[in-house]
């Protein structure tokens, strides 16, 4: 007999798509994942292949229907994308566009002069590409007028995938307050961007992201075979559903560092004071609309960019020593974003690098340390949870622990962070228990002496570049 009252998670992410589903004691019960690169080009910008995504929902639930009663679905998704509808009836949507569009300057100095609304009122910071959604929706309305003139609804990109499902429009705290411009935090309301490109009816009904729309839609549950009486979630952005997992089971004050693409740092406990544009330190939304302080950079991105590609993750140490001998530094930033924006990433001594597991270090031990910095930014003296792809890291755990060793710091070691809170929310009297491991206190002079030297470098090399009429505090 098939087991009954599982919940089916779809985490849709940038280059990867998980379906993972869990019985209602949080225990995941079957698993499938893609790597995909459903991406196009048009007019030199790369576009969503949102359809093909789509039809690989559709096959996974086909085939865990197979063998498993799905009773609910939901939704969680990167930030910065959206899907603008122009005959809802007949599908007709506007190319998709993906968050990392570069755009031509005279658009951007455009729309950072008279579109970007200020950041004491969104806490959303001038960020590069498409990065901030106002920017993207802006594009369609400034380059494609005619055919936005026609839009019938923006939808963001968990409640797309949850409007296909349910045919319930929907909108959702997490993904309008995740660095959009789309949602003030003073009148905890639609922002002025909003308003003035009158798009605040366009943009469906807010619903909490454990809202509940209706069932599967009859068609799709006969395709798919699926049990009919599915109901179809809300959703929510990604690092927000992790966040709530430790907010519901970890009961003490707490930083989160959420590891991917992203690395994402929550700090709740810090002094709003330390809210910095130019640092990218912002703001973004829990689930319940309260304020949560952030900084984040793309470690996972950078980290692929140093090893060049490579995924294995080295288990010594011994590399370390070597890279603060031939005082080998990656100095950032490899990626767009983060407290080091306006800094060419490079590496000093390369030429001196002379294994696969050198690299490796390095970009483990780079992640660590601007993992540390961006902990300092944010004022983060509490417990440290670590969650994400970054926890099979075994010498970025190491350089952490070394590194902030007046903190405890704590693993959840099974790595879908973002599903089980996901899972939650749809289930909240679930008896599931978090599983933490608390790393060890480290003692390592070399990486201690190597983070002293490296910033340093930093203060050295990068002194002429001036952020609020000060230089980067180190």
């Amino acid at each position: 007999m098939k087991n009954q009252n599982n919940t089916l998670v779809f985490d849709i992410g940038k280059t990867n798509i998980k379906a993972i589903l869990f019985n209602a004691k949080g225990k995941i019960i079957n698993e499938k994942n893609q790597n995909h690169k459903f991406t196009s080009k048009s007019n030199h910008l790369n576009i969503i292949q949102v359809d093909k995504i789509y039809e690989l929902v559709i096959k996974f639930i086909k085939k865990i229907s197979n063998d498993f009663i799905i009773d609910k679905i939901i939704f969680t998704s990167h930030a910065s994308t959206s899907v603008i509808n122009i005959n809802e009836s007949k599908n007709i949507i506007l190319p998709v566009l993906d968050y990392e569009n570069k755009f031509d300057k005279k658009f951007e100095d455009k729309y950072f002069k008279y579109h970007k609304c200020a950041f004491s009122e969104t806490l959303t910071p001038k960020l590069s590409t498409g990065l901030v959604l106002s920017k993207t929706i802006y594009y369609y309305i400034d380059k494609m007028k005619k055919n936005f003139s026609s839009v019938e609804s923006i939808i963001f990109y968990p409640q797309y995938f949850a409007w296909r499902l349910s045919g319930i429009k929907s909108s959702e705290i997490t993904y309008v307050g995740c660095h959009s411009d789309l949602w003030s935090f003073k009148k905890e309301n639609f922002s002025t961007f909003v308003f003035k490109n009158k798009l605040q009816k366009k943009i469906p009904k807010l619903y909490k992201s454990w809202g509940k729309l209706g069932k599967i839609k009859k068609d799709l549950s006969l395709g798919t075979k699926i049990n009919p009486n599915c109901n179809i979630y809300c959703g929510l952005h990604d690092s927000n559903a992790a966040y709530y997992l430790y907010e519901k089971k970890f009961n003490k004050p707490f930083t989160l560092v959420s590891t991917g693409t992203w690395v994402v740092i929550f700090n709740r406990q810090m002094n709003l004071g330390l809210l910095n544009e130019k640092k990218e330190i912002f703001a973004k939304l829990n689930v319940f609309g309260k304020m949560i302080p952030v900084i984040r950079f793309m470690g996972g991105r950078e980290y692929s960019v140093i090893v060049k590609k490579c995924l294995n993750f080295t288990k010594t140490k011994a590399s370390i020593d070597n890279l603060f001998k031939k005082k080998v530094y990656a100095m950032p930033s490899f990626a767009e974003g983060g407290p080091f924006n306006n800094m060419k990433g490079q590496i000093i001594n390369q030429k001196l690098i002379r294994s696969q597991d050198d690299y490796i270090s390095l970009a483990s031990l780079y992640v660590a340390l601007i993992t540390d910095y961006c902990l300092k930014q944010v004022d983060s003296i509490n417990s440290i949870i670590i969650d994400g792809g970054f926890v099979k890291n075994k010498v970025f755990l190491y350089c952490l622990s070394v590194l902030r060793q007046n903190q405890r710091i704590f693993v959840n070691y099974e790595s879908n962070g973002t599903a089980t809170g996901a899972f939650l929310l749809c289930n909240k009297r679930s008896n599931y228990k978090l599983n933490l491991e608390k790393l060890p206190i480290c003692s390592d002079d070399v990486i201690i002496k190597y983070k002293e030297e490296w910033l340093k470098l930093i203060s050295k090399k990068f002194s002429n570049i001036v952020l609020n009429k000060n230089k980067y505090e180190l």
